[in-house]
């Protein structure tokens, strides 16, 4: 589990793992698909402006998926409509679904290529073992962030997420044997229950992450921020307040770090430890073993990836590779989420991907029948001669007849 990849100096920004992970695999995906076009005659311009636009279209689609499903972890409580929707848009603290993404991008790839009357079929088929690549990818960015965990094993190979990890919190929250925190490591006053009514729970996964310098940095600041608080309740006059708000105001951006951190700087300041000291005592209080569905993913889809290659230069049939795609690939996820501990059976007794997953094999299904009655070859399914298509455009824009060679 790497939630961070690094640091970028100077801006002291993180880059997380899971979108580096994305990032890569969807630069592999779109340079094997635009091979694959190069070498079957088909234009590679059509090819990226398809990865483009659906790249827009499936973070959308997944982020809208996960708000829709989850919308209690990522709307605050009484959030207004301003933070409501800069919780919604803000992808880099997590939060997509796979399916949502798939789906929204396939709607925006299969609109452009009818907008500009490029070959349904043939394009998608180009496409198909590419996604399949993606997705696979994809899902190694879940192992580093640590979501999408299996159930406890024990296994060889089973993962044992670190402290602050979902796995871990989670199994905390079921009381599993073994999983017993020492107080400096929980979130809750001594009465066991916080202000806001919710229950304990361990401190996040910034234990780990957090360097000394951070702690330098911040700490005084959410100190500050207690005592403004402090103030604000016993202000009276409207000058006590103004003066509240003036000393809130310069503390500025630093605010929200200090308040991003603020769990794991209280546990600091409440119990007198060092950062060291906490990050000792939190690194052996690890999840307990998990399947690495993840991983499992990731293979799968490699090796689906790897046949639907193959599949594309053995087709009979334009069309055939995505549909074998819409029927292979459900199948896997849904043998996957029965041993998947996060998501929720909320969906006719399934979970909701297992139920689009369904609905993809009945589409997958339908439309391999629907292909025999097409012709073998797309009707538009035409050869790409760049010189020919530079000599049109170029006529295009002279306002006279090419004449390819």
């Amino acid at each position: 589990m790497v939630p961070v990849a690094f640091r970028i100096p100077f801006l002291e920004l993180d880059v997380p793992g899971y979108g580096l992970a994305l990032t890569i695999g969807f630069l592999l995906s779109v340079a094997w698909a635009v091979r694959r076009a190069t070498r079957s005659g088909a234009n590679p311009d059509v090819v990226l402006n398809c990865a483009f636009i659906a790249l827009i279209g499936g973070v959308v689609g997944a982020r809208a998926m996960y708000v829709v499903h989850y919308p209690e972890q990522v709307i605050p409580a009484n959030a207004g409509a301003v933070q409501t929707l800069l919780a919604v848009v803000n992808v880099r603290q997590g939060g997509l679904e796979v399916y949502g993404g798939v789906l929204l991008a396939a709607v925006t790839a299969v609109g452009y290529l009818l907008v500009r009357r490029h070959s349904l079929r043939w394009y998608l088929d180009i496409i198909a073992p590419s996604l399949a690549l993606g997705m696979g990818l994809g899902r190694i960015g879940c192992f580093l962030n640590g979501c999408c965990w299996g159930h406890q094993c024990d296994l060889p190979w089973g993962v044992r997420f670190p402290f602050g990890s979902n796995a871990m919190i989670e199994q905390w929250y079921d009381g599993r044997p073994g999983l017993e925190l020492p107080q400096e490591l929980i979130n809750a006053p001594p009465h066991g229950m916080l202000v806001t009514g919710e229950s304990a729970s361990p401190l996040p996964r910034d234990v780990l992450l957090m360097k000394e310098r951070d702690v330098e940095k911040y700490l005084p600041v959410w100190r500050e921020l207690k005592e403004l608080v402090a103030l604000q309740a016993q202000a009276k006059t409207s000058r006590e307040q103004q003066e509240i708000a003036r000393r809130a105001a310069r503390l500025g951006c630093q605010a929200d770090t200090a308040q991003k951190y603020g769990l794991v700087l209280e546990a600091l300041d409440r119990h007198g430890l060092s950062l060291a000291q906490l990050q000792e005592l939190a690194r052996p209080h690890r999840a307990l073993p998990v399947h690495p569905t993840q991983l499992y993913s990731t293979i799968v889809l490699v090796l689906l990836a790897l046949f639907l290659s193959a599949l594309y230069w053995r087709r009979t049939r334009d069309g055939q590779v995505i549909c074998a795609f819409m029927v292979l690939e459900p199948w896997s996820r849904y043998l996957l989420e029965i041993i998947r501990a996060d998501n929720p059976q909320d969906t006719f007794s399934m979970t909701v991907s297992q139920f689009i997953g369904a609905l993809l094999v009945v589409t997958g299904v339908v439309g391999w029948l629907v292909l025999q009655r097409l012709p073998a070859r797309s009707v538009r399914a035409v050869r790409w001669e760049p010189e020919v298509a530079a000599a049109a455009e170029g006529a295009d824009k002279a306002g006279r007849p090419a004449r390819g060679r």
